[in-house]
């Protein structure tokens, strides 16, 4: 069965342009012009990745990324398009939730490039995506959540991603630069590494809820993050 893709941009021309060269890589793809619509699509199918406009009618693409990271279908990984080329608005849409970003004008093999790169990424990061247990805190990346003491938290893919690969190296730091490379596949960028600061308070936040004895997630200054766990005396 094909991979199914959706692409949502006002413009016709690019959905056309984008269709017909993932289809030509074996891809099925559907498309739409309008936001909600594409709402409405999300909801009723099974996309493996989604490309979403930032400039649309009515509701904008950072809306949409924000409606769905905090909905059943949160899991969907998104490759923003877009017209801007401030280094601001990347890191913006990496914040919200996207999971890679592609510049217009673009080309159509640099779209497919990046559809395939983000499957490969999810696929790799499935192989790993056990439940873990640290005393009280389960970590649950198949469902994206968190549990503590009963009570339930939910987070983003990123977020997830981010915890699980902290709590899997245990006491081990890693640099940002690592973790912007693993987790959203960019090399090094001063600028960029700074999305993994905005996750890291988020992935804190959450878990402070749950339990605000514990700081999980600790930073090693001059160096990044480690998962670490309070095993007490």
């Amino acid at each position: 069965m094909s991979e199914k893709v959706l692409v949502i941009d006002d413009d016709k021309h690019v959905c056309e342009m984008v269709r017909i060269a993932l289809e030509a890589e074996g891809f099925a793809v559907d498309e739409t012009y309008d936001g909600h619509e594409g709402l409405k699509k999300i909801k009723s199918n099974d996309y493996a990745v989604l490309l979403l406009d930032i400039m649309l009618p009515e509701t904008d693409g950072w809306d949409i990324c924000r409606q769905i990271r905090s909905s059943d279908v949160r899991g969907l990984p998104i490759i923003m398009l877009t017209a801007r080329g401030e280094e601001v608005d990347r890191v913006l849409g990496l914040e919200l939730g996207a999971d890679d970003y592609v510049t217009k004008p673009f080309s159509p093999r640099e779209v497919v490039a990046r559809v395939k790169a983000l499957i490969r990424r999810s696929d790799n990061y499935n192989i790993t995506r056990q439940q873990l247990s640290y005393g009280d805190l389960q970590v649950d990346p198949n469902n994206l959540t968190v549990r503590i003491g009963g009570k339930t938290i939910e987070l983003t893919p990123k977020e997830m991603a981010l915890l699980n690969i902290l709590a899997r190296q245990t006491g081990n730091p890693l640099t940002r630069e690592e973790l912007l490379k693993e987790i959203w596949g960019f090399e090094d960028s001063t600028v960029m590494t700074r999305t993994v600061d905005e996750h890291v308070k988020r992935v804190r936040a959450k878990i402070a809820r749950l339990d605000p004895h514990n700081d999980y997630i600790q930073t090693v200054w001059g160096v990044g993050y480690k998962f670490e766990v309070n095993t007490g005396d």
